[in-house]
């Protein structure tokens, strides 16, 4: 007789369909070494939900603070306070 709890992966495709039927943008992705992902975008919104080898499930969400007034400028602040340096300092990024 065949375990009636539903393997990660029924569940991961389970809700594959799932967001499928009701129109949700989304794919299976491999990011982790411990976990088979779904990753879902709705306005201003990205969804990232991890079915994990111990069973769990883990979702984070993304919400957009929309589209920025300067684009160059916004672009120009994301490297510069997330430049790596050789010391592992950086006085430009918040802790």
């Amino acid at each position: 007789m065949s375990d009636p709890t539903p393997s990660k992966l029924d569940r991961l495709w389970e809700l594959s369909r799932r967001l499928t039927e009701a129109g949700i943008s989304h794919e299976t992705v491999v990011y982790r070494d411990d976990a088979v992902s779904i990753v879902a975008n709705v306005e201003g919104e990205y969804w990232e939900i991890d079915f994990l080898d111990d069973g769990t499930i883990d979702v984070e969400i993304y919400v957009s603070r929309g589209l920025e007034e300067e684009p160059l400028a916004a672009i120009e602040r994301l490297i510069a306070e997330n430049r790596e340096t050789d010391d592992e300092t950086n006085p430009t990024k918040a802790n």
